[in-house]
């Protein structure tokens, strides 16, 4: 995608009030995305039935986001080694205990993972990754159609 494109690319789905802090970080900071931590956030979600991806310019390596069919966005590749989830409030603490990190730029509920780190156990990675990416994706199909109150 060129930058003449990049005003346009969140017109569709992902134009969503879920997504606002999110889209406008992206928009600021344009990030990366190493394809090695693309290609965990698509195995992280091969199980899950309606997920959908986008990247604005996969030639470029641009960020990579897992968002449900009606858009709500429940996870990011980004940059050389971040893994990022929407979480529940019921699932934060897990997550931080786990190795994660708040990643508020992204808006609330968001952590950050980074399964490349050296001491990280390589056996169970994926079993990790897929059990976030599992319940952020529940996560964001909850937040598709709230219940009303």
């Amino acid at each position: 995608m060129s930058s003449l494109q990049t005003e346009n690319e969140f017109e569709g789905v992902l134009n969503r009030e879920e997504n606002a802090t999110l889209i406008g970080y992206l928009q600021r900071e344009r990030p990366s995305a190493h394809s090695d931590i693309v290609e965990l956030l698509v195995k992280s979600a091969e199980n899950l039935a309606d997920a959908t991806f986008f990247c604005p310019d996969s030639d470029n390596y641009a960020y990579y986001l897992a968002h449900t069919r009606e858009g709500v966005v429940f996870a990011a590749a980004l940059g050389l080694s971040a893994l990022a989830f929407r979480l529940p409030n019921q699932a934060i603490s897990g997550a931080l205990a786990k190795g994660g990190e708040a990643f508020g730029e992204l808006g609330n509920n968001w952590i950050m993972f980074n399964p490349f780190w050296p001491e990280r156990n390589d056996e169970h990675l994926l079993d990790d990754m897929q059990h976030w990416c599992r319940l952020a994706y529940h996560h964001a199909r909850a937040l598709e159609n709230p219940v009303a109150e």
